[in-house]
């Protein structure tokens, strides 16, 4: 029997570069325009459970994850984006201005903690689109993939894989074959 394939690595780093492409988007939108934009920090969780279910992931370790790489994409936006304002306000180098922002990053949600909303929004989608993935795959039973060369029972116009087999009724049998069908022709 083949082994079924669950997504587990490919999700795992389909979503770390998701996380990481989202948080570089994110962090690039505060660095332009100054400001923390919720609904872009939402974005970094749908990146990710997108990019994550796109590899139709069977794993139900993958919902969480998903959940968590959205957060940590966010949250990496924000260093970066963070990072970003203050070397451009400032003549410091990147360097100095990381060093500057990670040991400040608790004050710094704490001025603003509604971005810890958005967070979690982004990080509900991410978990909310893989677990829909995860579930429907895992209700649909094997994939076609795990048996290569099989026929889908649509086209064979049968059941399902895995689906009990439609039976017809069963007429009873007359304990007298001999006797007529009808009574009443006699």
């Amino acid at each position: 029997m083949p082994q079924q394939k669950t997504g587990l690595v490919p999700g795992i780093l389909v979503g770390l570069a998701a996380m990481l492409v989202g948080a570089a988007a994110y962090g690039a939108i505060i660095g332009i325009s100054g400001y923390e934009i919720g609904f872009a920090a939402i974005g970094v969780g749908v990146l990710v459970g997108f990019g994550m279910m796109a590899v139709k992931p069977t794993s139900p370790v993958l919902p969480p994850l998903a959940a968590l790489f959205g957060l940590a994409g966010a949250a990496l936006g924000q260093i970066i984006g963070t990072t970003w304002l203050l070397v451009a306000e400032t003549s410091i180098g990147y360097g100095e201005a990381v060093s500057a922002v990670v040991p400040a990053f608790g004050d710094i949600l704490g001025e603003d903690p509604k971005s810890l909303l958005f967070w979690a929004i982004g990080a509900f989608a991410g978990y909310s689109f893989v677990s829909k993935r995860v579930r429907a795959a895992n209700e649909a039973g094997p994939s076609a993939e795990a048996y290569p060369g099989a026929v889908p029972a649509a086209e064979q116009g049968g059941p399902a894989f895995g689906a009990p087999a439609p039976t017809a009724p069963v007429a009873p049998v007359a304990a007298d074959q001999d006797a007529p069908k009808n009574p009443a022709q006699g």
